[in-house]
Parts: structure tokens; sequence; C-alpha cells
């Protein structure tokens, strides 16, 4: 069985500081993520996780990566907690920034300390990039397509090991995370 969080551990342990904050196992059976079909080796880590949050940091104490996994039990309320942000910061009468849908259409499948996360787009399955301050200052990389499924996230993330990139627009293209990117390469 793959689990590409224990992937992860083993590889970061032996190269990173690594500061595990939470880890939860579960023991659950499902058939789709949010209406998505999933294969085998994510089905297996929502089957296994019920939390994660670790965070690993290079010898100078720069973060290289984080995770939050949102687990299959957490989806719908992590949706709900996006929509209570919205409607705690936001005009959505005036909508001035076109977020409203975005925001009652995406799920949280991983956040981030800053409050930026990850997010499944029922509308379509994409992993889009929902930005914390969008509410604030408008849409700087909000919206902008991290992967083409949950399937796509999982594969091409963990070939860079789960890094924080922070600066996701200079390495994605119009098909998500960009392997052959200068950024993205330079965490493999």
């Amino acid at each position: 069985m793959n689990l590409y969080f224990d992937e992860l551990k083993e590889y970061i342990s032996t190269k990173y500081e690594v500061k595990l904050i939470n880890e939860r196992r579960c023991c659950i059976k499902i058939n789709n993520i949010l209406g998505q079909d999933v294969n085998e080796d994510v089905r297996n880590v929502y089957e296994n996780f019920e939390e994660l949050e670790m965070a690993w940091f290079d010898s100078s104490g720069r973060l290289i990566g984080e995770i939050d996994f949102v687990a299959y039990k957490e989806l719908a309320s992590a949706n709900e907690e996006l929509i209570e942000i919205m409607n705690e910061s936001y005009d959505i009468e005036t909508d001035e920034f076109d977020v409203k849908d975005d925001i009652m259409n995406w799920y949280p499948v991983f956040r981030f300390a800053n409050g930026d996360a990850f997010c499944v787009d029922i509308r379509n399955g994409h992993i889009v990039f929902y930005e914390h301050d969008v509410f604030d200052q408008g849409p700087n990389i909000h919206g902008l397509i991290i992967a083409k499924s949950l399937n796509d996230l999982f594969y091409k993330w963990s070939q860079i090991h789960f890094a924080n990139v922070y600066y996701w627009e200079k390495g994605t293209n119009e098909n998500g995370i960009d392997l052959s990117s200068e950024i993205v390469q330079s965490f493999k």
C-alpha cells in the first residue's frame, strides 16, 4: 500500500529538521472524494489519515515544506469555514472581486500556516489556490490551477516532496504544477 505521507516522512527525516505537530491514523472506506474518482494511492491516504500536520526546515531554519492535510470527514466543515470567513470579511452583495462562486464551490484539501489553501473546485475537479487575503486585496494568484485533479496533485506535489514553493505562479502552467519549471526543479 502506497501512503504518500509515509514515504514523505521517511525522505524528509534524512534531510531536514522535521516538526511533526500532529498525526492521527484511521481506517475508513470511501469510494470518491467530493464526487471525484481517485486512484488507489490517493484513496489510501484518505482512508488511513485522520489528521497530519507537519513542517520541515533546512539547517538554516528556512521552511522547506508543510502539510496540514484536511481529512475526509473534515472536507465539508473546511468549506464552511471558507464561507464563514467570506461572510465575515467581504461584501458578498457587491462581490467586487468575483470570488463568491469560487468560495461556495471550493473545498480545502491542504491548508498552509498563512491561511492559503489548495482546494478542490467541485465544479470541475481542479485543484486551485485559495489566497487568504483575496477579500482585502483582490485576486492575485487566487484561483491559480495547481493540478487538474486530486490524483494529479498528489503525484506532482509528491515529486517535489510536498515542498512549499510559495511562488506557485512561477512553478505552474495551464495544467498545474510544472515539474520542469526552474523553481519546481530547485525542490527536487
